[in-house]
């Protein structure tokens, strides 16, 4: 895996698919629709967001919490990346029609480290909420790149650095976009 993160392209990331066992993944999807998501909106996104889920009261959230915050977990994804990590932000998202999140590069506060988790069920491209890499020209963002649609029970890593632009496309439709993400510091 440490491989493949290295030389995918436009920048280094991986999907892993089929993260947990379907039971647990369908658990903590149940368990999620349980916490209150708040909207954020700006001219940047729309989408509904948690509370920081280390502070969940929810027992399946607050494990999951614990398992990817672990040494151990920590650990396997320091050498799938590289990067030695100490601690991980978690919150869900929440994207429903007409929401996105236009393209960044997530670069703030030390982040090593960006994930994404899908718990998004019988989501197809034509749904749209679509992760997007961007390639740079020049140390500027310049074009659509890898598009991967939020397929169920996947987890997306990359490397946040100055050319990890990415955006979420725009839901479209009925379906909701649940995720889990944040980020390894």
């Amino acid at each position: 895996m440490e491989i493949q993160f290295v030389n995918n392209k436009p920048y280094k990331h991986i999907i892993i698919n089929n993260f947990l066992n379907d039971n647990k993944a369908k658990a903590l999807l149940r368990a999620l629709k349980k916490e209150k998501f708040e909207e954020k909106d700006s001219d940047l996104f729309q989408f509904r967001q948690t509370q920081e889920l280390k502070y969940s009261k929810n027992k399946i959230v607050c494990e999951f919490y614990r398992f990817f915050s672990s040494r151990e977990f920590l650990d396997l994804i320091g050498k799938i990346t590289g990067k030695k990590l100490r601690k991980v932000d978690m919150a869900g998202t929440l994207y429903i029609d007409t929401d996105y999140l236009l393209c960044h590069d997530d670069r703030l506060e030390g982040r090593k480290i960006a994930y994404v988790y899908y718990l998004s069920e019988d989501f197809k491209e034509k749904d749209g909420g679509s992760f997007v890499l961007f390639d740079s020209k020049n140390k500027k963002v310049n074009k659509a790149a890898k598009k991967y649609y939020p397929k169920w029970n996947s987890l997306l890593l990359f490397e946040v650095s100055k050319k990890s632009w990415h955006e979420v496309e725009e839901v479209v439709g009925n379906k909701k976009r649940y995720a889990i993400g944040g980020w390894f510091h």
